[in-house]
């Protein structure tokens, strides 16, 4: 009996799983097969999504060169504009002085009552002597000297002031600073008189009195230059 017990009891055991099987309701297997998950489409590579890399930013060594920049097309000329209204005047500054500069005063012309000396006309201007070692004029050569230069006043005509004094060879030096001195107040009355000193031209010689005497001052005027034409005469006719 404890052999066939086990077997009884796995005889009733089947007994009770066919009659449960059989009680158990049908199962649609469509509707189980709907319940499932569809399977999921294989993903081509070329579908996928694009995936966005950082773009490396460019630094100081690898900076893009810039372009060429492209000669812009010359603009069209703007026709000038016409003012609407005339421009308005500027206002006039104020007046400023001006310092006027006066004129140098003349030369002295040094006189003296008992200076010698004698005057004396040349062909060309008029002849003044002088005493030993002296180089002032006195009333008689200083007027002849005036009326000499008067008629040259409104003239061109340049003044030559040719001086000379008595020396020695051994000392050439003092009768050219005494013949200069003389020079110089012959023209001293030349300018009081009204002739501008860039007419006046002065040589002093010294002791090269020449053939005149050595104690003397010339006064000659020399014709103004006449002036020359830039145009040149029309030729002959045959």
């Amino acid at each position: 009996m404890r052999k066939g017990a086990p077997a009884a009891g796995l005889a009733l055991l089947l007994c009770l799983g066919i009659d449960a099987r059989a009680q158990a309701p049908a199962v649609n297997n469509g509707a189980l097969d709907a319940l499932k998950p569809a399977p999921r489409a294989p993903q081509h590579p070329a579908h996928r999504a694009p995936q966005h890399h950082a773009v490396p930013t460019p630094g100081p060594q690898t900076a893009a060169r810039p372009a060429p920049a492209t000669p812009a097309a010359p603009a069209a000329p703007k026709p000038p504009a016409v003012p609407v209204a005339p421009p308005e005047i500027a206002a006039i500054p104020p007046a400023v002085a001006v310092p006027v500069q006066h004129p140098p005063e003349p030369p002295s012309v040094p006189v003296a009552a008992d200076a010698p000396g004698a005057v004396a006309p040349l062909p060309d201007g008029l002849r003044a002597t002088f005493g030993t070692g002296r180089s002032e004029l006195n009333a008689a050569t200083e007027a002849a000297m005036r009326g000499f230069a008067r008629p040259l006043r409104d003239t061109a005509q340049p003044v030559q002031v040719t001086a000379f004094a008595a020396g020695t060879p051994e000392d050439p030096s003092t009768p050219r600073r005494l013949s200069l001195a003389r020079a110089l107040a012959a023209r001293a009355v030349l300018i009081n008189e009204g002739i501008a000193s860039t007419r006046i031209y002065v040589r002093a010689l010294g002791a090269a009195a020449g053939d005149g005497p050595a104690d003397r001052v010339d006064l000659s005027a020399a014709p103004a230059a006449a002036p020359t034409s830039t145009l040149a005469a029309p030729a002959a006719k045959p």
